[in-house]
């Protein structure tokens, strides 16, 4: 059996897609920069006094709120959340997040069995190329060492 190396990454070296005027997505794991099938895991921002446009999928997807407060939409359901709270989003669940009534961004993780089941994952293909761009190619080495 092969071992697989271990993949390294850090959000502040994740370039943002923007996805319109309010939003913009880091794709922080992906089968692409860990060599091997993994959960794929994004950080969403969302500017204050904005919202998502919404949609529905067929997977499930989860989102763990990082930081700030705001309302998360599931078909008619408004869910007041905050830092520390999971949802988890079952197939073909409308969802949204409002985030119009905060002076603050609002920042979460989106979590997928599979990178191909986020829109956003074919999107960032469609426009670079590839599904994850980094600042620095040498980050994890800088890290490794110190630096």
């Amino acid at each position: 059996m092969e071992k697989k190396k271990w993949a390294f990454v850090n959000s502040e070296n994740v370039e943002s897609f923007v996805c319109g005027d309010a939003y913009s997505s880091k794709m922080l794991t992906g089968d692409e920069m860990a060599g091997m099938q993994v959960i794929n895991i994004n950080e969403g921002t969302l500017k204050p006094g904005s919202r998502t446009g919404g949609g529905a999928h067929d997977e499930v997807e989860i989102y763990y709120i990082v930081d700030g407060e705001g309302d998360v939409w599931l078909d008619e359901d408004r869910i007041p959340v905050k830092s520390g709270d999971i949802i988890v989003i079952p197939p073909h669940v409308f969802h949204w997040i409002d985030n119009t009534k905060s002076s603050k961004p609002f920042v979460l993780f989106t979590l997928w069995h599979r990178q191909e089941d986020n829109e956003v994952y074919h999107e960032r293909l469609k426009a670079w190329g590839t599904s994850v761009k980094n600042a620095d190619g040498e980050y994890t080495q800088k890290r490794m060492q110190g630096k």
